[in-house]
C-alpha cells in the first residue's frame, strides 16, 4: 500500500511539546537511577528481550546507534528509516508471522521507553486472545497477572527479566505459541505525557453567552492526575481513580492539571480570565500516567474502561505514540468502547511533526483525533500529520489551539513557561485535545441525545481549515463551537473510511461505495449541493464521485448520498479530500482519506540452501524481505518448510532479498548466504528462485593467524530519502562460512553488501604432534586462562570423576562433558587432581557451549577434536604444545561494503593499507574483566556496526582498521566492568587515512572535566556540547572524566557526586548535581564563574583522579543565535618525571589565544610546590622527586588568556607511584 507500513506501533509518547531543549532531546521515561543523567556523547544500555536474550544498545558520540546480543545466538539486525531492531533467530519466524509485536525488539523504542535493564527489571506484556476464545488469556508460567482488559480480550502481565527465558520457553513454539489462548504478544508500552485567548479562538464565549458551558456533562481526563488543591479545579471533580500502582491521584507532574483545567477549569485564581472551555462540566480524573509522566498501555486502557463505567460522555486523552495503523490494543480499546457506550474519545495526534506520524491511540477509527494550531490558525510545526499509516485514512480529523496555552499549574511542578503560582504555559497537541473535549461537552449539553459519532461529526464538519496545510495533514480544520452548536444540517460521519483497497487478479474490483446520511435539524426543507474531491500530495485527482449531486431534505428528515471510488481509474497513491454539502452560504464537510494501492502482485520467492535442500528455519531464520523503494514498506517473512513464501505486494520498484542459513549437526546456524535482486520492478505476478550454491565464500586474509570473533553481513539500500539496512550477525566461533551471490550495479540509488569482521590473535593454540594445529578451542572460563608456551602431556579423565582423574597432576585433563549440571563438579575434580588445564569435549557433534570459573584454565573442544585426541591417546602417551595469551595482542577490524559482487570475495588485509591503532589498556584492579567495543560508521548508514571483546588488562594491543570505503569513521568504547556497569569511556568518532598510526589510552590515571571535541550530533549541540550561549541562556555539557590528551572521555559513575554551579559577580545564578545543565542569564555582557566539583564514589573502580575541582572564569554577552563560550582548558601529559601542559580554548571556538600558565604539585594533598614551566604554548616542567612514602601526586593548574578568561583546575591523586 502507498500508506507507510505499520512497522513499529509504539507505546504512548508525550503529546506535549516541552519548551526546554534539554528535555526534548532526551526521551521521557520512567524514573531512572542516578547514573542515567543526560549524557551527550556515548552510552551503553543493556536490554533484556522477551526471549531472555540480552541486547546491548550503544549510542556513539555522533548520535548513531549500534547493537549486539551478548550470547552466542545468531540474530537479525535491521534499520529502516532510522530505527534499529535486533531479533534473536528463534523469534524471527514468530515475528514475521505477526504473532509478536515488533516493538518487543525495537531497541530504539525500548530504550526510549525506559525498558533498559538499568531502568527496569521487568518486562510488561499484553497477551491477546483469539476472537473465538471470548475471554482473556490465562496467565502463562513465569508471568504475573497485573490486570485483565475485557474491552480488548487481553491480559496485562509482567515477566521479571530474570524469568524471561523460562517464560519464552514455556509459551513459544517454532512458528506458533504452545497455548491456543494467546494469539499475539504485545509490548505493554510506556505511556507518556504528549488559555485565555484560545477560548475565544474556538468561539467558547459565544456558547457561554447562550447558556452552554458543558453543565452536567461528565468529561473524563486520563492523564497524570490533578492538583486537588488548585482553586480552578477544587469544585470540578466528581470522581477520581488512580490506575498507577502505589500513586495517589494527586498530580506531581503537572500535565494532567494543565489539561483538566483547559477542559473545565473555573479560572478562580485568575479572576475568571483563564477559564476552561467548558467550566460547567463535571470532571472524572483518571490517573493513567505516573508522577514522572509515564505509564503503561494497560493502565490507559483500564482508565478508558473506568471512564465509560462512570458515565463519561467525553474522554480526553492527551497522550500518543509512534505511528500506528489503528490495530494496536490501545486503538482497538477506543473503537470497542466507543461502539459499545456511545462515548466520544478525544485524543491527541502527537508531536512528531512528520507526515504519517499520528500515533496510538489517536489512530483509532472511532477517535476524534486532534492536531494543533497557533494563535493565527497556522498548523503547528510539531503537530503530527496524517494520513494514518496502512490504509491512508484521514487523521487527524480536527485541530485546536495548542501553542503557548496558559492553564493551571500543579503545585510544586515546573512544567512549561511558568506564569506564576497557579498558571503555566505549555505547547503541544496535549493542549489542543482538551479544547476539543471541552467543546464536545458544550455540544453534549446543548444536544443531550447526541451520541459520540454525532458530536464528532458536528465538530469536524463545521471546522475551519488552516491555509497552507493539506487536508491529509490537518483534517477538516480548527474547530468552531458556534458553528457546531446548532448546525442546520448534520452528516452522520466526520470521516469516510475505505479500508484495505488492495486487490489481486487481472482486473480491478468494482467501485467502492460509502454512504453519508444528512439530517435536517431545521423546521424547513433544505436543499444541498454536493461535491467531492480527493487529491494526492502531488495534486493527482482520484476518480471519486458523489451521487446524487443535489439533495432535498425535508424538515427533520434524513437523506443519504453515495460517495464512489473507482479504483480502475485511480492512480496508486495516498489521497485525502472533502465531501462538501452546501446550502446557500453555509456548508458542512466530511473528510475522506484512502490509500489506492492498485493491484497486488503475487510474488513467490524460493531459496535453495548450500546443501541443495530448501532453505528453511531449521538452523536459523532463512527468509525473504521485499522492500518497497518508493514507500519504505517492508514485507518480511521466514521461509516455510518448502523453502518458499508468497507475498502480495503492490506494483512498484523493490529490493527482493533473501538469506539462506545453514546449520551444523546441532542445528546451530553456522553459515549464511546473501541472495536476491536489489532492484526489481514488480507489476505482475512473479516467481524468484535463488540458489545458495551459486554464491561465493568471503575470505579475509590476515598477515598473522587470526580467528573470527564476530561476523555481520547485511544488505544496504538507499533510494532518495528512503534507507534500509537488513542483516544477520554470528558468533565467529560458530560460523564457518559467509557467502554472497553476484550483484550488479543498481539502476537507481545505491546498494552495498556490508560486512563487519572482528578477527583476533588466538588466545590459545594447540599443536598435536604429527597432526598439526587443532581448531582454536572455545573458552570455558574467561578469568582464568593459560598463559605462556608449554608442552604438556594429555590425560584421559573419562567423565571427570575424582577416581578417573588421579593421574591428571600437571597435565591436560581431557574430560567427556556429561551435562550442564555436571560442568562445575567435573572442573573442580580436575583442579583438585592438580590438572594444569582442562579440556572438555562433547560427544555430540556441532557447536556447544558451557562455562564455569574454578581457578583452572578451561577450554571446550568439539566432538571431532575430542575423538581425535582420544584416538591418539589410544596409541600411547601424547603431549600437546600449548601457546596462550591472557589477551589478544593484535586484532583486525574489518568493515567492507562493495556495491557490486562478481566472483570470489577475497580481502587481503596487508594490501588494503589498514590504519594502525595502538590500544594501551591500564590495569584495573577492581574488576577482573572489562569490555572493549569498536564501532564502524559507514557513510549513508544510520546505525553503526560494532564488535565487542573482553579485556583483562593491562595489555598493549595493536588494532588494524581495514575498510574498502571512503568516509568510514570509527569510535571505541570501554567499560571497566564485565557488564558495562562502570568505568565507561569512549571516543568521538573519527576517520583514519590508509596506513595512519594512532594511540589510545584507556583507564588512564589522570582524568578531569573537559570538552573532548566537537560532536556531530545536533542533539548534543543543543544540550550544550560544546558549552555555548543561546540568546540569553547558557547550556553546559562537560564530561567529568577526560583523558589528558582529550582523546577519551567518560561520565560520572553510580555513587559519584557531581556539583556544578554558575555565578556572576558573586551572585549564584544556578546549580545542578550533574555536569549537564542550562541556566537563564541576564541580557547583558558579564563575567561568569562556572564551578564543577567531581568526587568518585566510595566503591569506585578507580583509585586515581578521585576528586577534581575546576573553575572557569569567562566573559559572555547576548547573542542572536548561538555563541560558543570562551572556556579555557588544559591538556596534560605525564611521562618520565615530566609534566607537559597545553592550554587552549574549548573546541568550537575560533581564533588563537596567548595563555599564561602556572602549575603546582602536591605529594600529600596538603602542601603545594610551584613548578617551573618552560616553553611557549605547550609548557613543560621537571617534577620534583616525591618524598619517601608518597603514594600519589595531585596537581593544580591555572591558565588564562589576555582578556581574562581563565581556568583553575585541581586533580587529586592524578597518578600513583
Amino acid at each position: 500500500m502507498f500508506a507507510r507500513s505499520s512497522r513499529f506501533a509504539s507505546g504512548l509518547l508525550a503529546a506535549v511539546v516541552v519548551s526546554s531543549l534539554l528535555l526534548t532531546t532526551t526521551p521521557a521515561h520512567a524514573a531512572q537511577p542516578a547514573a542515567a543523567n543526560p549524557t551527550p556523547g556515548a552510552s551503553i544500555q543493556r536490554i533484556t528481550l522477551v526471549t531472555g536474550d540480552v541486547a546491548e544498545l550503544t549510542t556513539s558520540a555522533n548520535g548513531q546507534v549500534s547493537a549486539r546480543l551478548t550470547d552466542d545466538e545468531p540474530y537479525y539486525f535491521g534499520t529502516f528509516d532510522g530505527e534499529l531492531s535486533l531479533i534473536p533467530s528463534e523469534a524471527y519466524p514468530l515475528l514475521t508471522a505477526g504473532r509478536l509485536d515488533k516493538r518487543l525488539f525495537n531497541l530504539t523504542e525500548l530504550a526510549a521507553q525506559g525498558y533498559d535493564d538499568a531502568s527496569s527489571d521487568r518486562l510488561p506484556l499484553l497477551l491477546t486472545a483469539p476472537a473465538t476464545l471470548r475471554s482473556v488469556p490465562s496467565t502463562p508460567a513465569a508471568a504475573t497477572l497485573r490486570r485483565t482488559l475485557t474491552s480488548v480480550g487481553s491480559s496485562a502481565v509482567t515477566v521479571q527479566k530474570s524469568d524471561a527465558k523460562a517464560f519464552w520457553a514455556g509459551i513459544s513454539g517454532p512458528t506458533t505459541f504452545k497455548t491456543g489462548q494467546v494469539t499475539k504478544i504485545w509490548l505493554d508500552g510506556r505511556t507518556h505525557t504528549t488559555d485565555d485567548q484560545s477560548d475565544q479562538q474556538i468561539g467558547a464565549p459565544t456558547a457561554w453567552k447562550q447558556g452552554y458551558d458543558g453543565h452536567g456533562v461528565k468529561v473524563a481526563v486520563l492523564d497524570t492526575g490533578y492538583d486537588a488543591g488548585h482553586p480552578d479545579l477544587a469544585k470540578q471533580v466528581v470522581a477520581s481513580e488512580s490506575f498507577v500502582p502505589d500513586e495517589a491521584v494527586q498530580d506531581l507532574h503537572g500535565h494532567g492539571t494543565h489539561t483538566a483545567s483547559i477542559v473545565a477549569g473555573l479560572g478562580t485564581a485568575s479572576d475568571g480570565k483563564r477559564k476552561g472551555v467548558a467550566p460547567g462540566a463535571e470532571l472524572l480524573i483518571g490517573k493513567v500516567l505516573d508522577n514522572s509522566g509515564g505509564g503503561y498501555d494497560s493502565e490507559a486502557i483500564a482508565g478508558m474502561e473506568w471512564a465509560v463505567q462512570q458515565g463519561a460522555k467525553v474522554v480526553s486523552m492527551s497522550l500518543g505514540g509512534l505511528p500506528s495503523d489503528g490495530t494496536d490494543p490501545m486503538s482497538e480499546a477506543v473503537n470497542r468502547l466507543s461502539e459499545s457506550s456511545g462515548t466520544l474519545f478525544v485524543i491527541a495526534a502527537g508531536n512528531a511533526g512528520a507526515e504519517q506520524s499520528v500515533g496510538s491511540p489517536g489512530a483509532a477509527s472511532e477517535a476524534l483525533t486532534v492536531g494543533a494550531v497557533d494563535q493565527k490558525d497556522n498548523l503547528a510545526n510539531f503537530s503530527s500529520r496524517g494520513p494514518r499509516i496502512g490504509d491512508g485514512a484521514l487523521k487527524p480529523e480536527v485541530t485546536a489551539p495548542g501553542v503557548e496555552i496558559a492553564a493551571a499549574r500543579a503545585a510544586g511542578t515546573e512544567q512549561g513557561h511558568i506564569l506564576g503560582q497557579y498558571y503555566t504555559a505549555l505547547s503541544g497537541t496535549s493542549m489542543a485535545t482538551p479544547h476539543v473535549a471541552g467543546a464536545a461537552a458544550i455540544l453534549a449539553q446543548r444536544h443531550p441525545d447526541w451520541t459520540g459519532p454525532q458530536l464528532k461529526a458536528a465538530l469536524a464538519s463545521t471546522a475551519v481549515p488552516s491555509a497552507g496545510a493539506r487536508t491529509d495533514q490537518q483534517g477538516l480544520g480548527r474547530i468552531d463551537i458556534p458553528k457546531a452548536l446548532d448546525p442546520k444540517v448534520l452528516p452522520d460521519s466526520a470521516n469516510l473510511f475505505f479500508g484495505d483497497l488492495s486487490w489481486t487478479g487481472p482486473t480491478a474490483p468494482a467501485p467502492v461505495a460509502r454512504k453519508v446520511a444528512y439530517r435536517n435539524n431545521s423546521n424547513r426543507p433544505v436543499t444541498l449541493g454536493l461535491s467531492v474531491d480527493a487529491q494526492s500530495p502531488a495534486h493527482v485527482k482520484a476518480a471519486v464521485s458523489v451521487s446524487p449531486s443535489r439533495l432535498t431534505i425535508p424538515a427533520g428528515g434524513t437523506v443519504s448520498a453515495t460517495v464512489t471510488l473507482n479504483l480502475a481509474k485511480t492512480q496508486p497513491a495516498n489521497y485525502a479530500g472533502v465531501l462538501t454539502a452546501r446550502s446557500g452560504n453555509s456548508e458542512v464537510r466530511t473528510g475522506l482519506g484512502f490509500a489506492a494501492g492498485g493491484r497486488l502482485n503475487q510474488v513467490t520467492v524460493k531459496a535453495i540452501g548450500r546443501d541443495g535442500k530448501p532453505a528453511t528455519t531449521a538452523a536459523g531464520a532463512s527468509g525473504v524481505q521485499l522492500w518497497n523503494q518508493d514507500t519504505g514498506d517492508v514485507n518480511a517473512i521466514a521461509f516455510d518448510q518448502t523453502g518458499s513464501r508468497t507475498l502480495d505486494v503492490p506494483t512498484g520498484r523493490y529490493s527482493v532479498m533473501a538469506y539462506a542459513v545453514g546449520g551444523d549437526e546441532a542445528n546451530w546456524a553456522n553459515s549464511i548466504t546473501l541472495l536476491g535482486d536489489p532492484d526489481e520492478w514488480i507489476s505482475t505476478d512473479r516467481t524468484f528462485t535463488f540458489d545458495a550454491r551459486t554464491a561465493h565464500k568471503v575470505t579475509i586474509k590476515t598477515p598473522r593467524p587470526a580467528d573470527a570473533q564476530s561476523i555481520g553481513i547485511a544488505w544496504h539500500r538507499k533510494v532518495g530519502d528512503r534507507d534500509a539496512v537488513s542483516g544477520w550477525a554470528f558468533n565467529g566461533k560458530v560460523a564457518n562460512g559467509i557467502y554472497v551471490q553476484d550483484f550488479g550495479k543498481v539502476a537507481n540509488g545505491t546498494f552495498q553488501v556490508v560486512q563487519r569482521w572482528d578477527l583476533a590473535q588466538p588466545q590459545l593454540t594447540v599443536d598435536v604432534p604429527g597432526a598439526g594445529r587443532l581448531p582454536t578451542p572455545g573458552p570455558g572460563s574467561s578469568r582464568t586462562v593459560f598463559v605462556g608456551n608449554e608442552n604438556l602431556p594429555i590425560y584421559n579423565g573419562g567423565d571427570g570423576t575424582p577416581a578417573e582423574l588421579t593421574g591428571a597432576k600437571d597435565k591436560i585433563a581431557l574430560i567427556r562433558w556429561t551435562s550442564p549440571d555436571d560442568t562445575t563438579a567435573q572442573v573442580q575434580a580436575a583442579k583438585a587432581a592438580g590438572a594444569k588445564v582442562v579440556f572438555l569435549y562433547n560427544e555430540s557433534p556441532g557447536y556447544w557451549s558451557t562455562g564455569t570459573e574454578q581457578g583452572v584454565p578451561l577450554y571446550l573442544l568439539r566432538s571431532e577434536q575430542g575423538k581425535q585426541l582420544l584416538g591418539a591417546l589410544a596409541k600411547g602417551p601424547v603431549s600437546l604444545q600449548l601457546s596462550g595469551v591472557r589477551d589478544s595482542t593484535y586484532r583486525y577490524d574489518v568493515a567492507i561494503g562493495p556495491s557490486t559482487v562478481k566472483g570470489p570475495l577475497t580481502y587481503d588485509v596487508a594490501k588494503m593499507h589498514p590504519a594502525v591503532v595502538t590500544m594501551n589498556f591500564q590495569r584495573n584492579e577492581a574488576f577482573p574483566l572489562h569490555n572493549d567495543q569498536r564501532i564502524a560508521h559507514l557513510p549513508g548508514i544510520t546505525a553503526g556496526l560494532s564488535s565487542t571483546r573482553g579485556v583483562t588488562g593491562p595489555v598493549t594491543r595493536t588494532d588494524y582498521l581495514v575498510t574498502d570505503l571512503k568516509g568510514v569513521t570509527w569510535d571505541e568504547t570501554t567499560a571497566a566492568g564485565e557488564w558495562n556497569e562502570t568505568g565507561f569511556e569512549s571516543t568521538i568518532p573519527r576517520s583514519y587515512q590508509p596506513g595512519e598510526q594512532a594511540t589510545r589510552g584507556w583507564w588512564e590515571p589522570l582524568m578531569r572535566p573537559a570538552v573532548p571535541g566537537l560532536s556531530d550530533s545536533a542533539g548534543d549541540v543543543a544540550q550544550g556540547w560544546p558549552p555555548a550561549r543561546f540568546e540569553n541562556a547558557l547550556r553546559i555539557a562537560i564530561p567529568q572524566y577526560v583523558s589528558g590528551d582529550r582523546s577519551v572521555f567518560g561520565w560520572g559513575d553510580r555513587g559519584d557526586v557531581t556539583s556544578m554551579k554558575l555565578s556572576s559577580n558573586g551572585v549564584e545564578l544556578g546549580s545542578a548535581n550533574w555536569s549537564v545543565a542550562q541556566w537563564a542569564v541576564p541580557a547583558r555582557a558579564a563575567w561568569y564563574d562556572l564551578t564543577l566539583d567531581q568526587q568518585r564514589g566510595a566503591n569506585s573502580w578507580a583509585t586515581t583522579s578521585t576528586s577534581t575541582h575546576t573553575t572557569w572564569h569567562f566573559l559572555s554577552a547576548p547573542t542572536k543565535s548561538r555563541a560558543v563560550l570562551p572556556l579555557v582548558q588544559v591538556d596534560y601529559k605525564h611521562t618520565d618525571g615530566w609534566l607537559e601542559l597545553t592550554p587552549a580554548y574549548q573546541p568550537g571556538l575560533r581564533g588563537l589565544g596567548l595563555f599564561r600558565t602556572t602549575a603546582e604539585i602536591s605529594y600529600d594533598g596538603k602542601t603545594w610546590q610551584q613548578l617551573s614551566l618552560r616553553g611557549l604554548g605547550t609548557v613543560r616542567a621537571k617534577l620534583p622527586a616525591p618524598p619517601a612514602g608518597a603514594s600519589s601526586a595531585s596537581v593544580r593548574v591555572t591558565a588564562g588568556d589576555l582578556l581574562g578568561n581563565s581556568i583553575t583546575q585541581t586533580i587529586d591523586r592524578a597518578w600513583t607511584f
